[in-house]
Formats: structure tokens, sequence, C-alpha cells
């Protein structure tokens, strides 16, 4: 019986050696990667940037987009149907900003799960319309999936729901702010 002892110890032996070896994944970093990527993608929407935006997202018929705030509901199926509502947000009617409105945006309160090639993130975001003595903000709940696409992050979903600014909808509307290209 002592003969075979060696021979068990072996694969275990193995086993192990091959577990210590496996790249382990830095979830905090993996966390602080998709956060700077979705404040990236919010500062290309921003800025008007067409490409940059696309380059954020995963480009299949599985992609979805989900949205319902004060001015609009969109429901978006597939990257055909995303590329287009960027490219007509974007591109089409990029509208001028009025000179004296300052849009800035924040996000908070991440919530993160891992797995092991995809990520599900729950964020609070908050849109600033600082303007001459008044400022409004407009914030939602965003809850988006993403995909490690060639080892980076992708978007492959994106659902927000306004949580406040139903009231000022008009009253951005009366400064010439374009709320629904902005949000």
């Amino acid at each position: 019986m002592k003969r075979y002892r060696p021979i068990l110890i072996i694969p275990v032996l193995l086993f192990s050696l091959s577990a210590c070896c496996e790249k382990k994944t830095d979830i905090e970093a993996e966390k602080k990667a998709i956060i700077e990527l979705i404040n990236a993608e919010t500062e290309a929407y921003t800025d008007y940037d067409f490409e940059k935006v696309c380059s954020f997202y995963v480009h299949d018929s599985l992609n979805f987009r989900l949205t319902s705030g004060a001015d609009d509901h969109v429901f978006l199926e597939g990257w055909d149907d995303i590329e287009d509502f960027f490219r007509n947000d974007l591109v089409n009617e990029s509208p001028e900003r009025p000179l004296d409105t300052r849009i800035t945006v924040s996000k908070d309160d991440y919530r993160i799960k891992l797995y092991e090639e995809s990520a599900y993130v729950l964020c609070t975001e908050t849109w600033t319309y600082e303007i001459p003595d008044d400022t409004i903000e407009i914030s939602s709940r965003q809850v988006r999936f993403l995909e490690k696409v060639e080892g980076e992050w992708k978007i492959v979903f994106l659902s927000f729901i306004g949580t406040s600014g139903y009231e000022e909808e008009e009253e951005l509307e009366e400064l010439g702010v374009g709320f629904n290209t902005v949000l």
C-alpha cells in the first residue's frame, strides 16, 4: 500500500501548483477600470464625440438601451439602432448650448458585481446645469452590463431612469438647453 502513496501525491501537488500559478484577478483594479470607462463614455457624450462614444460599446445585436426620464422613453435593441441613436443625437442634432450654460456630470454610489468576463454595475448620475442666477440638477439611477472584449471592458446594456427633473424640463427648454439630447 505504501508504494502507491507517491502516485496519489503527485497529481495533488500538480493540481495545487497549477492553482497557485493561475493569474489572480485584481478586483479593485477591474472596478477602477470599469468606473473610468463609464466616466470616459459620459465625457465623450457631453463632448459630442460620436466615434469615441461608439468605441465604448459592444457592436452586436444583443446590445440594449432602455431609458426613461422627464422628457422621453427610449428602447433600442441591437447595435444598429443604438448607433443610429448616437448619430442622430451627437452628429445630426448636436445643439448649440447657450454660452452662459455650464454642464457637468457626476456619478457616485457605484455598486459593481464582477464575473469572470462581465460586470453588473449600478450608479447614480447627476447632470448639473449652471446658468446665470440658477443651478438645475437632473439625477438618474443607472444599470449597466459590461463584457470584456479582447481584454477591454465594453458596454453591452445601458438603462437609466430619471429620478428627478420632471419639474425642471420646462425651465431648461425655456433657456434653450437641449434636454433631450443631453441626457
